[in-house]
This record gives structure tokens, sequence and C-alpha cells, in this order.
């Protein structure tokens, strides 16, 4: 898996970035973006229409990619007026890929499957570098999922990907003469349960480009690595959503969930590192919230969350592992606290044996800062609970380990109501306060210092700023 190189961004801070603010920083519009998926966003300019191809207008039988990849039903010499070439999903040198993804090659089992790239996990980002094209395409699918689109750096608009594998021109009007790099990234986890929307499995077929243009080398590795596990937090469940009670099921849209604006993932830019973002709402060390499908250590060694199949665990080593779970173990149906303890025990032990050198800081909440619980007394019951779990799992495992660090997030005054969302999770702002008290414990132990202020891009957006496949040809933004 691919990174970009560490460093510090060019730009002059303003007054608000050396304050510490959370800052939105306009990119130019021609320059290459800075390091490791850190997209510094402005307000979304105005967008040209953005066509959708439909497979009912694109299938055919199995073309050949330029450099000579099969690709399944679909020809590129009807693509519009022909005059395009497609950068497989199978073009590692020419692709980058940040995230947990499963390729699959010429010699895929399935058909449909052969020179595509699968992935489920929140915060997958795939990018490329161009230069000679006036549009960048993207061919994808997955149902219910939810992508940030950026344009050298500058956040352009939200996608909605199909149940079909689907084309659309996510960067319109670009100068030929100019370099564009444009990343496209995961807002949304595995899936949903109960009676919110749920997710497939995304499926990504490559970028199209015009015949003309010249495919640039990806940027180089990150020099930091971070790894999260987690539960809803972790994965930024309905943090930009309207503020709702812990008890509703209803109104929740998957389009207000965006990892990017999300703890992990702000934490991540401030110390210009790459993040593998393993989270998955409701789910728990021992059980789970609701009681449904397997638990995280289950999980995390999937490639694919939601299918069987191991990463490759040693093809990707985080300096720095955030351990994030264990509230949902004690929400009904709750497990004994001696389970989850031991559960706990079992699965840090586990992510030391696979991440033997890596800074691991499991967290805990003091009771100011429990989500998804309206009750103040049940936050508080919750909050010292878990506490006590995570110290007693931890003394079990590494009483002796210098690298093992108890994360408590204190905020002081604690948090305020505007920092909760959807069913009483964090909203945007919650998580930049917790990104910062994590950001100071990290930088506390490890010799890292952050190189930027906590950024967010523009929240919410309109449902009229998302490109969404309809029965017409076109999608038109406004």
């Amino acid at each position: 898996m691919s990174g970009a190189a560490a460093g510090t961004s060019s730009r002059a801070p303003s007054a608000l970035q050396e304050a510490g603010a959370v800052t939105h920083v306009t990119a130019a519009s021609a320059a290459r973006p800075p390091p490791a998926f850190a997209i510094f966003v402005d307000e979304m300019p105005a967008l040209p229409r953005a066509p959708f191809y439909s497979t009912a207008t694109s299938l055919a039988d199995d073309a050949v990619a330029p450099d000579g990849s099969l690709v399944h039903r679909f020809d590129l010499s009807r693509y519009k007026d022909g005059r395009y070439v497609l950068v497989p999903a199978s073009a590692r040198d020419q692709i980058r890929y940040a995230g947990r993804v499963l390729h699959h090659g010429p010699a895929a089992e399935r058909r449909s499957k052969v020179n595509t790239v699968q992935f489920d996990w929140p915060a997958v980002a795939v990018e490329i570098t161009v230069r000679g094209t006036s549009t960048v395409t993207i061919r994808l699918k997955g149902d219910g999922n939810y992508f940030n689109v950026f344009v050298n750096g500058v956040f352009r608009c939200i996608l909605k990907a199909s149940l079909n594998a689907t084309c659309c021109e996510v960067a319109t009007d670009l100068d030929p003469d100019c370099e564009y790099t444009v990343t496209v990234t995961k807002r949304t986890e595995p899936q949903i349960r109960g009676a919110l929307s749920t997710f497939k499995v995304c499926t990504f077929y490559g970028f199209i480009v015009e015949a003309t243009a010249e495919v640039l080398p990806c940027r180089p590795e990150a020099s930091r690595r971070i790894e999260f596990i987690g539960d809803s937090v972790t994965s930024a469940f309905g943090n930009e959503g309207k503020a709702t009670s812990s008890k509703s099921r209803f109104g929740i849209k998957g389009r207000m969930e965006n990892v990017y604006n999300g703890y992990a993932c702000i934490l991540a830019r401030m110390f210009d590192a790459e993040a593998h973002v393993l989270a998955w709402t409701g789910k728990g060390v021992h059980s789970n919230a609701g009681e449904w499908g397997p638990n995280l250590p289950m999980l995390w060694k999937n490639t694919i969350a939601s299918r069987e199949g191991e990463w490759d665990l040693s093809s990707w080593m985080p300096d720095v592992v955030v351990v994030n779970v264990g509230a949902n173990d004690l929400f009904p149906p709750a497990s004994l606290e001696t389970e989850v303890v031991s559960a706990y025990a079992l699965f840090l032990a586990e992510v030391r044996q696979h991440r033997p050198h890596a800074h691991i800081f499991c967290v805990a909440y003091d009771e100011s800062c429990m989500s998804a619980e309206d009750s103040e007394t049940n936050r508080s019951l919750v909050a010292l609970q878990l506490q006590e779990i995570v110290k007693v799992a931890m003394s079990k495992v590494g009483k002796h380990d210098a690298r093992l660090h108890y994360a408590f997030v204190k905020v002081d005054g604690g948090l305020d109501e505007s920092d909760y969302a959807t069913l009483r999770h964090f909203a945007v702002s919650g998580h930049v306060k917790i990104a910062k008290l994590l950001a100071d414990e990290i930088s506390r132990h490890v010799n890292w210092r952050p190189v930027e202020p906590p950024s967010t891009m523009p929240y919410p957006q309109e449902k009229s700023q998302i490109l969404m496949p309809k029965d017409s040809s076109s999608c038109t933004i406004s």
C-alpha cells in the first residue's frame, strides 16, 4: 500500500492556524496536493454538468485497456466519442491507494472482477495525477456508499455510488497544460443495520481520461502511519447529521456520515500520516450493540470487512495503533465486565503480536465525553466501567510494555450540546476536540509533533450538491 512522504506544508500559516483553530485552507488550482492525502479545502466551487453514463449504454463484450488489461463488459470505443482510455484499477504504478483494498488481477475467479479493486472499510482512497486531459472520470459501483472528491486538494463534491457500475466525470473543464491530482475518498463504513441505510462492497474499475492524457507517477509513501480500530466513534457515525436522541432510529442518512471529518482522519492529517481506519458501528470486543454479526476481533484482520479473507498484516506496518473499543459491550445486551476484560485483553495481545513495534493507545472516556447515550447517569456508569476495563486489560497484556499507553479523553468543562449529532454521537466539532486531545497524548509518547492544526472539509453538504446516478444520462450540480 502506498502513502505519501512526510513533511510540513510550504504555505504560510494564517492567524487562525497559528492559534490552533480549525481551518479551511485554499489550495492553488494547479498545485500538487500536500502529502498523505492531507486535503485542504475551500468553499465548493460552482460545478458544471457531470454526466453519468449508465451501464445500459456502455456495455459490450470484454474489452482490453491500453496496457493490455482485460476490462469486463466495458467498451471504451462506445464511451462518449471514443477518444478516451481507461487507466485500470490494476495499474498500481499509476493509481495511488490508501486503506485496505483487495486487488483482483487478470486471474480473478469471476470475470466481472478481473483487474478490479474492492473495498468497504471507511477512509479508503484512490488517486490519480494527470496532465493533458480536460476531464477525469471514475468507474465505480457500491450501492449506498458516499465519496468525497478533491481536485488538487480542493474539495469538489460528494459522489454517491450506485448498484451497477457507473461512470461519472468527477473533474471537468481542466486545463490540458496543467497537472491535476484527483482524489476520491470513501466517507462511509462497511454497513449499518436495523432501520438504517445499508451499504454494498465497493468495486473500483479505474479512471477514464482522454487518449492524449499523460498519467504521472504516484506520490511517494508516507513516513508516518496510524491504524485506527474502533466502532461508531471511529467511523464518525452521523457526525454531519442533526442532533437526535440516542433512542431514535429514523431519519438517519448515509450521506451524513463522513469519516474525513471524524477524529481519526483529522488526527492523521495533523501528523501528516497515512491512516487505515478499521471501524464499524455497533461492534464490540465481546458482544455487539444489538448483538448482530461478528465482533471487532473477528473483523479487524479482514481485507474486506464484511467478507472473510485476511489482509496481509505485514504489508502495512503502522507506527501508531489507536484502539477505541469496548463501549458497545456495555450497552444492552451487555456482557459481563469480566467477559469484556478477557476479550479486550486477548484482542490487545493479538494486536501487539502483529504490531510488535507500534505504540498502541487504548482510549477511554471521561463521563463528560461519552457518546450514544442520552442519560447522564448511564453515560457516567458506562464511562467509569470502560475506564476500569481498559486499565485491567492493559495490565494483563503489557504491564512492562513501554509502548502500550492509556489514552484518557477528557475535555475541560466537558463537551457542549453542540458537539453531539445523530443518535447523540459526536458531531464534527466533538471529533475535532477528541483529535486534538489524542494528538497531545501521542506527542507525549512518540517523537512526533503535529505539522498542522486540525482541519475539516465544508459540511453539511446539501443533497443538491451530491453527484448521484439517475435514469437520465446526466446529473446537474447547481
